[in-house]
């Protein structure tokens, strides 16, 4: 039974969006303000997941709510700056339906909010309670590894033109490095702070890596028609690599298939905490791509 109850944490989720909304420069003459910016951002929506697995891990270990928040808002800033980011290197104008970050304020404002955010998840690292303060080198350190995966795994999406051959396992390693960190970062942090090993953190990791891969094999397939010719999308990899006539749709919904045990494979022997987490997600997934059967 899953021991996660996400309907403990209103109260901290309240605390986190205040605490969220403190960020982003203030303005130092007449430039538009970075953490106007930031709000409006904040406002367009969002599920959170990140912040909430962090939260939901926490309380489940009977974390004090200080170091709940500081890893929880510590990974929603990552995220929200790789947003911010990414919608800046796609040129997306729009996030959740409204005008994205660049798009308002043009691309060196996001740019630098991105950048202020990430400075901004180390800050609420440091604000860790001092009961916790001698794990701090290693929390900073696997936030650290996590914003270089990330950037590693950006860096050749964005250098990917139409015409491009890719392998599809090299296009699942690129999504690994772009995905997994922030799904597993909240989980392993807590892990960290709670006694878990240097493996049990890796094994963490890898399996929210195959899950990161797993979602966007989902959206992929969804998306296949609007990233033709115009984005790096699994779905157009494998039907221009495979050989033998198979069917991309069916070969990329075994790989989801595949991810998934494989995620829950790798929590086998890590803290029960861990195991529901990666439950949570798979949920979520499930809700978010009806159409995707969950791996038994």
């Amino acid at each position: 039974m899953n021991t996660f109850d996400f309907s403990l944490l209103k109260t901290d989720l309240a605390d986190l969006e205040e605490r969220l909304r403190q960020y982003g420069s203030k303005p130092v003459k007449d430039e538009i303000s970075l953490n106007q910016l930031f709000i409006d951002h904040l406002a367009s929506g969002g599920s959170r997941t990140r912040a909430m697995l962090a939260l939901a891990a926490g309380h489940s270990q009977c974390l004090d709510k200080a170091a709940r928040l500081s890893i929880a808002a510590s990974v929603e800033l990552l995220h929200q700056a790789s947003l911010i980011h990414d919608d800046v290197q796609d040129e997306d104008s729009t996030r959740r339906g409204k005008a994205s970050v660049w798009a308002v304020a043009g691309k060196s404002s996001a740019i630098c909010l991105g950048d202020d955010l990430i400075g901004a998840a180390f800050e609420e690292l440091a604000q860790l309670p001092g009961s916790h303060i001698h794990q701090l080198p290693r929390l900073v350190t696997m936030l650290s590894r996590g914003i270089s995966v990330m950037a590693a795994g950006q860096t050749i999406d964005c250098r990917w033109t139409p015409g491009d051959r890719l392998s599809f396992l090299d296009y699942e390693q690129i999504v690994r490095h772009k995905s997994g960190p922030l799904l597993g970062l909240p989980v392993a942090m807590v892990l960290a702070l709670t006694g878990g090993s240097d493996d049990q953190i890796l094994q963490v990791l890898a399996g929210a890596s195959s899950i990161g891969v797993a979602y966007q094999l989902a959206d992929d397939l969804s998306d296949q028609a609007e990233d033709f010719n115009h984005r790096l999308n699994g779905y157009w990899v494998l039907a221009e690599t495979i050989t033998d006539g198979a069917d991309p749709e069916s070969v990329l919904r075994e790989r989801f298939d595949w991810h998934l045990e494989n995620a829950r494979h790798s929590v086998q022997t890590t803290p029960q905490f861990c195991v529901d987490a990666f439950e949570v997600l798979i949920q979520a997934l499930h809700q978010k791509y009806p159409t995707f059967k969950v791996a038994a």
